[in-house]
């Protein structure tokens, strides 16, 4: 027994240090994922807001546009130098803002500059602006032949008639005081490089001023990862030496961790780099420290376990034959010994607990059986509560709907008349002799119609009355044409089953609303060529298949996205689903495209041809 209680002591001290260890070893690890997700997710952060920094200030490019004012054939500038001095004030192009005409020459530049280029079309893919129509950012860029770093930020310049007539650009100094804000606001730790990269790997923005305009890229696989979008954690070698940001000493050659995060807006990236021992240190500490408890946890054990033995075996030898009674299940016997020292103390309270434990196991029955009484009436309470929710669920969306369609109607019965009353004042200012010049009234009639065209958009995004008027049928048709379509997206609809049937109006709303925010997002999001859609309409269900050929994603990370609204989305389309017994099922994972499938059981209203 003496023998026996010493292994077995230190046999469970084992296996406990040897469970310890391997829980220790998952936690180092996880500590260790942790810590570099951390890094991409710090890296993330910084490209989101230099992204949004970017939009912006593309949108006050846009606004040239937007501004009315832009006409390169009336020979008068004042609207357009309006505009440049608009957009120039308070944005991040503090070099310069210029208009081109589609040739690629310098049409204006605000402020003015003497040295203008003749023509621009050296620039990078300032063709492409002119012949896509799409904006775009480029990366550092070097003027000849002052050697001046620059980046062009361009977008597609229209006129009144929404032609492209040119091109709307500024121009941003690589230091510019914004970006490295962006840096500066996320705090370091020593020996970290926190920097904005373009697709050559040139340092555009750095906590370390010294590696602003040093190159930090090698194969090319910073430009592979930020063309390709993929943020990513790797081990690098840092294979240049410079002063440390924090001692200003000689930094030697060392293996690096780098986290790294691509932007959407342009071709540029964020990078964080640290060295592999800063990241692998609290991991190593913790490793010293479980190594030091395991040695010092075996050596108590085996004292621990020798006292025992001594002074433990006979008693309990004892008091095990005393107690084998009980365990057998007779509570009538009674523990006939006791004592003063600690096993007869013992023996005392094991028959003081031997009475109540006799005492308990009466009670726990009738205890048990109270509790499931209260288990069964607090789960009604909860169902019960679950409904009141539910219900109030389909209150809340039905009064959304009916508030967009009250509206709706407010602004057809009102700003539309009013719209049209004004159109026609304007055709019989023509009948008097003495009438404005004709030039003007055109003008005005066609802001006018603008504004018709606005209120009449406005109205078909807050209730389309095709839905009410038309039907489901007909209203998908409307969101293909209107986002897919026009955006240059090929689709095919397919309906198998009943055609031009309708349902109840709340199932047509809430599967009309899941679709619009299924097309919306693959319009935004997915790149995708061509969308096929097929509806098949059963008795007792609708069915409902979208796929798209677009780069996909990754669904489970994208439902715990919710600060750009991805998620949120998601979220929404499956609780609409819920709420009428329905289901949505959406498959995709990146470079696979996506597939969302929809089923809601119905209950017709009455067949209605449309």
């Amino acid at each position: 027994m003496y023998k026996r209680i010493i292994i077995s002591v230190i046999l469970s001290i084992l296996i406990i240090l040897i469970s310890l260890g391997i829980a220790s070893y998952l936690t180092v690890n996880y500590t260790i994922e942790r810590s570099l997700n951390r890094r991409v997710a710090v890296a993330q952060m910084i490209a989101r807001y230099t992204d949004s920094i970017l939009e912006r200030n593309f949108n006050r490019l846009y606004d040239i546009s937007l501004s009315g004012g832009v006409d390169f054939s009336d020979n008068n500038w004042e609207p357009e130098r309006k505009a440049l001095q608009t957009a120039y004030q308070y944005s991040i192009f503090t070099d310069g803002i210029f208009l081109l005409d589609k040739n690629g020459n310098t049409v204006l530049t605000y402020p003015p500059k003497p040295e203008t280029f003749e023509n621009r079309l050296s620039i990078p893919n300032i063709s492409k602006v002119i012949m896509d129509g799409r904006p775009t950012i480029s990366d550092i860029y070097t003027v000849e032949p002052s050697k001046k770093k620059v980046i062009f930020a361009m977008v597609p310049l229209k006129n009144k008639d929404g032609d492209i007539v040119g091109v709307a650009g500024g121009e941003i100094n690589p230091t510019n005081y914004m970006l490295n804000q962006i840096i500066e606001a996320v705090p370091d730790e020593p020996n970290t490089y926190m920097e904005i990269v373009d697709s050559h790997g040139i340092v555009m923005a750095s906590n370390n001023p010294n590696r602003i305009f040093t190159g930090s890229d090698h194969n090319r696989f910073l430009g592979n990862l930020i063309a390709h979008k993929i943020s990513t954690v790797r081990t690098c070698h840092r294979c240049h030496t410079g002063k440390n940001n924090q001692t200003g000493k000689g930094a030697e050659k060392s293996t690096d961790i780098l986290a790294f995060a691509p932007l959407e807006m342009a071709p540029w990236g964020v990078s964080i780099i640290q060295p592999e021992k800063d990241v692998y240190a609290p991991a190593r500490k913790l490793r010293n420290m479980f190594l030091a408890f395991s040695l010092g946890s075996i050596g108590i054990a085996l004292l621990m376990a020798i006292g025992m033995s001594r002074s433990i075996v006979k008693p309990v030898h004892e008091l095990i034959d005393a107690t084998h009674k009980i365990a057998a299940g007779d509570m009538t016997k009674s523990i006939g010994f006791g004592g003063v020292d600690e096993i007869g103390m013992l023996s005392s309270s094991f028959e003081i607990m031997r009475v109540k434990l006799a005492d308990s196991l009466e009670n726990l029955h009738k205890y048990n059986i109270e509790l499931e009484e209260r288990v069964n009436e607090r789960t009604k309470e909860i169902k019960q509560s679950q409904k009141k929710v539910e219900n109030l669920l389909k209150k809340v969306i039905s009064v959304q709907e009916d508030e967009r369609k009250r509206i709706a109607r407010g602004l057809h019965d009102e700003t539309m008349q009013a719209l049209s009353a004004l159109l026609m004042k304007i055709d019989m200012c023509k009948m008097y002799q003495e009438q404005p010049p004709l030039e003007r009234v055109q003008e005005m009639k066609s802001i006018v119609l603008t504004i018709l065209n606005g209120v009449h958009n406005l109205i078909q995004n807050l209730r389309p009355s095709i839905l009410d008027d038309l039907g489901l049928e007909a209203s998908i048709r409307w969101l293909l044409d209107k986002h897919l379509w026009e955006k240059g997206i090929t689709y095919f609809f397919n309906i198998i089953g009943t055609q031009g049937k309708r349902f109840d109006p709340h199932i047509e709303t809430t599967f009309f609303r899941i679709i619009q925010e299924s097309i919306v997002n693959i319009a935004r999001h997915a790149d995708a060529e061509n969308v096929f859609v097929i509806m098949k309409v059963d008795e007792d269900a609708i069915n409902l298949d979208i796929e798209d050929d677009g780069h996909g994603f990754d669904v489970r990370s994208a439902l715990k996205r919710t600060e750009d609204g991805r998620g949120l989305g998601i979220l929404g389309m499956k609780e609409r689903a819920y709420l009428l017994d329905g289901r949505v099922q959406i498959c995709s994972e990146p470079g696979s495209g996506t597939r969302i499938s929809l089923w809601i059981p119905i209950k017709s209203y009455g067949d209605k041809n449309v």
